[in-house]
C-alpha cells in the first residue's frame, strides 16, 4: 500500500520569471494528472498545497555545504553524474530559492527530497524518459510536451518521488545532503 496520494516533481528555475516545470502523478492510477510551467514561489506553493498527501522531489541543491562544492556533489561526480555545485554563481539563487521552498513544504507536512533529473535517467539505465515512465507503468504521457525540457525534467523528478515511495530508489548521500535517483530498471 502506498503512503502518499500524489508524487510531485519540480524542475525549479532560479528566476521566478522563467518556467519552473511541475508534474504530479496520481499514486493509485500511476497517471500524470498535471504537467505545466509555474512561476513565482506563491504559485508553486499553492500547487503543492492542492495535493495534500504528497512527496515532492525538487531538482535543485537544498544547501551550500561548507563551501563551493558539497561532499554529496563530489560523490555524484565521482560516480559519473554531472551536477553543478551550489557554489557556482548561477546556482546560488537556485539554491536559496530551493531552501525557502523546502522550508515551506516541510511546514505543510510534505516529504521533500532533492533529485537531479538527468542523473535519474542515467541511473535507471533507460534510454529515454518515455522508456523509464513506461517501465514504471506511468500513464498519460501525452500530457508531457516533448518540446519543454523543464516539464520533462519535472516528470523525471516526479518519478524520483514515486520511486522514493515505492522502493525503487537509489540514494547518493553524504554528510551534507542526499540526492534521490532511481535504481537500474532498464
Amino acid at each position: 500500500m502506498r503512503r502518499r496520494d500524489v508524487y510531485i516533481g519540480i524542475d525549479l528555475a532560479a528566476n521566478p520569471h522563467r518556467c519552473t516545470g511541475f508534474v504530479a502523478i496520481d499514486s493509485s492510477k500511476l497517471a500524470i494528472v498535471e504537467a505545466r510551467c509555474l512561476g513565482d514561489d506563491v504559485e508553486i506553493i499553492e500547487r503543492v498545497k492542492f495535493y495534500q498527501n504528497s512527496i515532492v522531489a525538487i531538482d535543485a541543491p537544498f544547501g551550500f555545504g561548507d563551501g563551493f562544492m558539497r561532499n554529496v556533489d563530489r560523490k555524484m561526480i565521482s560516480l559519473g553524474y554531472r551536477v553543478f555545485p551550489p557554489g557556482f554563481s548561477h546556482m546560488k539563487n537556485l539554491t536559496m530559492r530551493a531552501q525557502n521552498l523546502v522550508k515551506e513544504f516541510k511546514s505543510l507536512g510534505r516529504v521533500v527530497i532533492e533529485t537531479h533529473p538527468k542523473s535519474v535517467l542515467k541511473s535507471s539505465n533507460c534510454k529515454t524518459v518515455d522508456d523509464l515512465a513506461e517501465k514504471l507503468s506511468v500513464k498519460e504521457l501525452e500530457l508531457i510536451p516533448k518540446n519543454n525540457k523543464h516539464i520533462i525534467d519535472a516528470l523525471l523528478a516526479a518519478i524520483a518521488s514515486l520511486c522514493y515511495d515505492m522502493g525503487c530508489y537509489l540514494v547518493i548521500e553524504d554528510v551534507d545532503g542526499s540526492i534521490w535517483l532511481v535504481k537500474k530498471l532498464c
